[in-house]
């Protein structure tokens, strides 16, 4: 994990419970992943190459999902003033709006470079010596 990110800066009960619900890699994961794509995209660029078939940016956790189904309790407005809950707001919500703009991102490198066809065409000729 990387000692950089400011939530694993903080310290508290509520922290720690958000934490052990969501699991400890959440964060470090959402944003490997951006860079992945971001990686992927440079480097179609700068090689002028076709992006690889079904690329997609992962989607971000919304933060209303969160607060309505995997952790109701810690997401209450009551936490509002626990140690670390501004932090991982802000963190939920830049997420769900980095890959929103990623997402973007992805679509104009496609339209520039293309995207790799895997579609193969088979001539009748070239079927019948395989068998």
């Amino acid at each position: 994990m990387i000692q950089n990110d400011a939530i694993t800066r903080l310290e508290g009960r509520w922290l720690h419970d958000v934490i052990t619900s969501l699991g400890a890699s959440f964060f470090q994961t959402q944003r490997q992943l951006a860079l992945n794509i971001l990686n992927i995209l440079a480097g179609s660029l700068s090689l002028d190459t076709p992006l690889p078939p079904f690329l997609e940016v992962p989607r971000a956790v919304s933060f209303r999902l969160l607060l309505q189904e995997k952790m109701p309790g810690e997401l209450a407005l009551e936490h509002v003033g626990e140690n670390g809950y501004s932090v991982f707001a802000a963190l939920a919500v830049s997420f769900r709006l980095a890959s929103r703009e990623l997402r973007k991102c992805v679509e104009v490198v496609r339209a520039l470079e293309g995207e790799v066809d895997l579609q193969w065409e088979l001539d009748d000729e070239d079927f019948k010596k395989d068998v």
